[in-house]
C-alpha cells in the first residue's frame, strides 16, 4: 500500500500515466500548429496558383493579339516586296499596268509593329513575374522582349528612307500627290492612264530605280529581323496554352 504522505525533502514522483498525458497534449499542440501552418500555406499557394493562371491567360490574350498584328504586318511587307520586285523587273520586261500602279503607291507606305505589353509591364512593376513558375515561359518572354527591342531599329531605317529620300524625290518630280495613296478619293482627280504615263517616265530615271531597290532591300531586312519575333510569339503562345491546361487540370 502506497504511502499517502510524502516526507519533507523527498523527491516528487511523476507517474508514467501523467507523463504520457503531458506528451500527448504536446503532440496535439504541435500537430495543431503544423496543420494551421499547412492550411495557411495551402491557401496561399492556391491563391498564387489562381493568380498565376489569371496572368497566364492575360499574357496569352496579349500574345495572340500581337501575333495577329505582326503576322498581318509581315504578310503586307511580303506583298510589298513582291510588288517592288515587279517594279524593278519592269525595266527589262513587260509588267502589267495594274501591278505597277499598286507597286508605286506602296512606295511611301510603311507598317510599324505596335505591340501591346500592358500585362507584362504589370507583372514586372508589381513583382508578380515570379508567380510564373515555368522557367521555359519566363525565358521565352525574355527572348521575345530582346527581339522586340530590335524591331523599331530596323523599322526606323525604312521610315527614314521614305521620309528623307523617296518622298523628297517624288516631291521634286511633282508626282507625290498623284501616286501616294489617298484617304479621300475626291481630293485629286487623275486617271489610271495619267498615272501609267508618270510611272513610265519614272522607270526611265536611274535615281528612281535606285530608290526602289533601296526600299526593296530595307524591306527585306525588316522581314528578316522580325521573322524570329514571329517564332518567339508562336512558341510563347504554345507554352502558355500548355501551362494553363496543366494548371487547370
Amino acid at each position: 500500500m502506497s504511502n499517502k504522505y510524502r516526507l519533507e525533502g523527498e523527491p516528487r514522483r511523476i507517474s508514467l500515466r501523467g507523463l504520457g498525458k503531458v506528451f500527448l497534449e504536446l503532440i496535439i499542440i504541435v500537430i495543431g500548429i503544423y496543420l494551421a501552418f499547412a492550411l495557411e500555406e495551402y491557401g496561399q499557394k492556391k491563391k498564387e496558383r489562381q493568380l498565376e493562371v489569371k496572368y497566364l491567360k492575360e499574357l496569352l490574350s496579349e500574345a495572340r493579339a500581337n501575333q495577329t498584328e505582326l503576322n498581318a504586318d509581315q504578310d503586307a511587307r511580303r506583298e510589298q516586296r513582291a510588288l517592288f520586285g515587279e517594279l524593278l523587273d519592269a525595266v527589262n520586261r513587260q509588267v502589267g499596268d495594274d501591278t505597277l500602279r499598286s507597286a508605286v503607291r506602296e512606295l511611301t507606305v510603311n507598317r510599324l509593329f505596335s505591340p501591346t505589353d500592358a500585362v507584362y509591364q504589370d507583372l514586372v512593376s508589381s513583382g508578380n513575374l515570379k508567380l510564373i513558375q515555368s522557367d521555359t515561359i519566363r525565358k521565352t518572354i525574355i527572348s521575345y522582349k530582346q527581339r522586340l527591342a530590335r524591331a523599331p531599329v530596323t523599322e526606323a531605317v525604312e521610315e527614314r528612307l521614305i521620309e528623307e529620300k523617296i518622298e523628297p524625290y517624288l516631291l521634286q518630280r511633282k508626282v507625290l500627290s498623284l501616286i501616294e495613296p489617298l484617304t479621300d478619293v475626291d481630293q485629286i482627280s487623275i486617271s489610271d492612264q495619267q498615272i501609267d504615263r508618270i510611272i513610265r517616265v519614272l522607270l526611265n530615271d536611274r535615281e528612281f530605280i535606285d530608290l526602289v531597290y533601296l526600299r526593296y532591300s530595307r524591306l527585306d531586312d525588316v522581314i528578316y529581323f522580325e521573322t524570329p519575333l514571329q517564332w518567339s510569339l508562336r512558341d510563347l503562345i504554345r507554352l502558355i496554352e500548355d501551362e494553363v491546361k496543366r494548371l487547370e487540370e
